[in-house]
């Protein structure tokens, strides 16, 4: 399957960002474009640790691409394709809704839930677009080695990010942390990138969950960024403006990846933007401006204060108006 994919993977998509930074919600937006098959993370868990070279670079992308995992193939919402006919995508929606039933059934049984999802298709996808959360630094790698690749990295503010984060850590959201912690993801990379700003363990140990989470911010993104610059097939967004202007910017984004603007995408957008009431921790339908605001007034001052020290002088702070400015009381 990999084989195939390879051989038929053209001009790839890959969508980046740090987690809690509307990566889904932007890989849903190109999802929704007729002529893309979609892949959800099919990086998860085993792509942290393993250096990635030039030459690994179409074989992974081909593993990706041919991901019929659950977790990777279906991801709701589901939009109808040009390489899928509507029996096709009728049956796919129905055996994906039997796979994830089977979680609540008795063992063994429950093995069901593991099965591969069929893609269904009539032919070959025109494009493929693959999501990530893990990549950070090592997008450079896909973007230098895979000219022909778009790569679109997010950013969100990293209040908004932050306070994200420790919502769910609240609620227990994240089973990826660092042992003996309340640190989700990379603490580890956190603390490298802090102490090259001559933060000693010790101090980032003493500091609160908002400012290590800021270091977290700092050293997934700026690293990731400061490779990117100037590679022509790379496109950062900013959450912010995508939520402000979200039909605007996704015309913008798909101009990029050379998908034709389409209705389908357009309505997407306006029904996953006007969403009312609490739309839930991992919702993609939600009221986008008040989301990207939420923090502002759900965060607690002296965390954002936290965040705002950290960030001073980092220099992805442009994108937001004030951000990087050391708050005095």
């Amino acid at each position: 399957m990999a084989d195939r994919m390879r051989q038929e993977l053209h001009d790839p998509i890959l969508i980046v960002g740090a987690p809690r930074s509307g990566t889904t919600w932007l890989a849903k937006i190109i999802d929704s474009h007729p002529d893309v098959l979609y892949r959800h993370e099919p990086d998860d868990g085993h792509i942290d640790a393993c250096p990635i070279t030039p030459s690994d670079v179409p074989r992974l992308m081909a593993q990706w691409a041919a991901d019929r995992t659950p977790r990777a193939a279906a991801k709701r919402p589901f939009f109808p394709k040009s390489y899928q006919s509507a029996w096709q995508r009728n049956v796919r929606t129905l055996l994906v809704g039997a796979i994830s039933a089977a979680a609540r059934l008795p063992p063994p049984l429950r093995n069901i839930r593991h099965l591969p999802v069929p893609d269904m298709m009539a032919q070959p996808p025109p494009r493929v677009a693959i999501k990530s959360i893990r990549l950070a630094e090592k997008t450079t790698v896909f973007a230098a080695a895979e000219p022909a690749c778009r790569v679109v990295f997010i950013l969100r503010h990293p209040c908004g990010q932050v306070a994200s984060v420790m919502r769910g850590n609240r609620q227990q959201r994240f089973e990826l942390k660092t042992a003996g912690t309340d640190m989700p993801f990379d603490e580890a990379a956190a603390i490298r990138f802090a102490a090259g700003s001559g933060v000693t363990d010790a101090r980032f140990q003493a500091l609160s969950d908002a400012a290590k989470y800021a270091w977290s911010w700092r050293a997934f993104n700026e690293p990731a960024c400061a490779a990117l610059s100037g590679l022509q097939n790379v496109r950062i967004v900013c959450y912010e403006t995508l939520c402000a202007a979200p039909e605007a910017e996704a015309r913008r984004i798909l101009a990029f990846c050379a998908l034709p603007w389409n209705l389908q995408t357009q309505d997407f957008i306006s029904r996953s933007t006007t969403h009312k009431g609490d739309p839930g921790y991992y919702a993609i339908f939600r009221n986008a401006v008040a989301a990207a605001a939420a923090w502002q007034t759900t965060m607690p001052p002296d965390d954002q204060q936290a965040v705002q020290a950290v960030l001073a002088g980092s220099p992805l702070a442009h994108y937001w108006q004030g951000l990087g400015q050391v708050i005095t009381r």
